[in-house]
């Protein structure tokens, strides 16, 4: 079959082996619909920079139908099951934790062996490029839930990505006031702002009192920047929640006395996990369906899986996820 591999660098469409006769514990998924976001194109501009194995097959956000030809969106987390954090559903602490697209073979092909328990058959009336969102709106979901019980007040969400407005949609639906923090010159599209029912804002145009009482940095990247600013926009006592990591090397400037003589809740929220019934993922597919009007505006058909290289080439606003679609061999 055939499927993207970076190899030696360099990002090939291949003639590979389909996956083998899978194990008691795996299964096939015919895929359908892959999702690209800037965690991929970050590792495909920039290998070396990351750990990835050779070939390195990405896609993380997974669609497709398993072998009784249910739809199923596969989460990209594998962890051991045996071991104490993960019985307990801290899958995302697992040292060894293995990700599909990353560590193991990802989904830019026409199929994948993942364990069957990461296939996740989807609620009904849930539409199927909607669902390759599932594992950034899980790592939305999981932000907030991990963040100190309180009672909902003013959120604002650094970054207006694809996991940010997630991330603001999902804070609307638990009554938080929310303001989406977006970079000066880089609204979204009216499109997505009439969607998400937020307040827009870059950040010269914030009063210079503002402050929240939760603060999301959704924008974690190659510098510092993002979180730099949600110190300063949250209030003493206040939650900084820190959703996935900084690209390796990255460094606080900040003084830790700053942080600390205010009080500041600083956690760090680390894709998504299966401690609470209904888990991160499982969630997440729900949330989808029941609001599909909004979604609807943050995710795109990008074609084919041919047409990945125009997907990097002219990669667009990261506010609309861009999803290949019916793939071909």
């Amino acid at each position: 079959m055939k499927a993207w591999e970076l190899h030696q660098g360099k990002l090939e469409l291949r003639d590979v082996e389909p996956p083998r006769a899978p194990g008691a514990d795996e299964t096939v998924v015919q895929i359908s619909h892959a999702g690209f976001c800037g965690s991929d194109l970050s590792k495909l501009l920039r290998p070396t920079d990351f750990a990835l194995p050779e070939p390195w097959r990405p896609g993380h956000e997974i669609v497709g139908t398993d072998p009784a030809g249910r739809p199923v969106a596969v989460d990209p987390l594998v962890p051991c099951a045996d071991c104490t954090r993960c019985r307990a559903g801290d899958t995302h602490l697992y040292p060894q934790l293995r990700r599909l697209g990353w560590d193991l073979p990802g989904g830019f092909a026409k199929q994948m062996a993942v364990p069957a328990t990461n296939a996740h058959p989807l609620p009904d009336g849930l539409d199927l490029l909607h669902a390759a969102l599932a594992d950034p709106a899980a790592v939305a979901i999981h932000g907030l839930r991990c963040s100190p019980p309180c009672a909902p007040g003013r959120l604002a969400v650094v970054g207006a990505g694809t996991v940010g407005l997630l991330t603001a949609l999902y804070a609307l639906h638990q009554a938080w006031e929310v303001t989406v923090v977006h970079r000066d010159g880089r609204a979204p599209h009216d499109t997505v702002t009439t969607s998400v029912h937020a307040t827009f804002h870059p950040p010269s145009a914030l009063p210079n009192e503002e402050t929240f009482d939760v603060v999301v940095d959704a924008a974690t990247g190659a510098d510092p920047t993002p979180l730099d600013l949600a110190l300063r926009l949250v209030r003493d006592g206040g939650t900084v929640i820190v959703q996935n990591a900084y690209h390796p090397g990255v460094h606080l400037p900040t003084p830790l006395r700053d942080l600390f003589r205010r009080s500041i809740h600083l956690i760090g929220a680390f894709s998504h996990c299966r401690r609470q019934r209904p888990d991160d993922f499982t969630l997440a597919l729900t949330f989808l369906r029941d609001h599909a009007t909004a979604i609807t505006k943050l995710i795109a058909d990008a074609g084919q899986l041919a047409d990945l290289p125009t997907v990097i080439s002219d990669w667009p606003t990261p506010s609309v996820r861009q999803v290949l679609a019916t793939y071909t061999s």
